[in-house]
């Protein structure tokens, strides 16, 4: 905070250490962290937030979370839903600034016979209203300007965030405002490899218009 920030964003998601000891089948504790119990299990990132919020406020304090996440071969289990929802009772509790969650059905196909990742995603994002109200959510991934108006309309969530749309349209915001075609991002070029893919998508040029030199 000395140095300017405004807050601090633990991230739990994507199957890091927080959301390892969030999942039972990967947290094989047998002590008072042990998965066996949501209590168990939920203990450390808790501990954690209640650590960071005695040094800076909760107000300062955010928390990324991917329920249902599955990047990094991390493995689904039966009582997400139960699991999350206790969590974020508790961190509504505490009165940290904001849930920040991705949604990771774009990243894996949905087993045959399960609700898609967003559908649960959006269910469970409505029971943190009446567990969390004062809470604010942030929703990410496979986000289209459709989904973020439904979303934001019917109070599910107060903010939505754009990842890779922006990584292929430079001038997202005026497409979307706008109804702009979009162009598509090309997953090869992520992470590594040349130049291409990085600043050389174009801006959309509407029919007629002159592109600058």
């Amino acid at each position: 905070m000395a140095a300017g920030f405004d807050g601090v964003e633990l991230h739990a998601a994507n199957g890091y250490l927080f959301d390892q000891f969030l999942n039972p089948h990967i947290n094989d504790r047998t002590d008072r962290y042990s998965a066996k119990t949501i209590e168990g299990r939920t203990r450390f990132t808790l501990e954690v937030v209640d650590a960071v919020s005695a040094a800076i406020g909760a107000h300062r304090v955010g928390i990324r979370l991917t329920p249902y996440g599955v990047i990094g071969s991390v493995p689904m289990f039966d009582d997400a839903e139960e699991t999350y929802v206790s969590l974020g009772k508790a961190l509504g509790e505490r009165g940290i600034a904001y849930f920040h969650v991705m949604d990771q059905t774009g990243f894996f196909n949905t087993p045959a016979g399960q609700k898609p990742t967003s559908e649960l995603i959006k269910e469970l994002l409505i029971k943190w209203r009446a567990v969390a109200p004062h809470t604010a959510i942030l929703l990410d991934g496979g986000m289209t300007k459709a989904r973020a108006n439904e979303l934001i309309t019917n109070g599910v969530i107060d903010l939505a965030g754009f990842g890779q749309p922006f990584i292929a349209n430079p001038d997202l915001v005026a497409r979307l405002r706008h109804d702009w075609p979009l162009n598509q991002p090309d997953r090869a070029t992520y992470y590594e490899g040349g130049a291409h893919g990085y600043v050389d998508y174009p801006p959309y040029r509407p029919a007629g218009e002159s592109v600058p030199a």
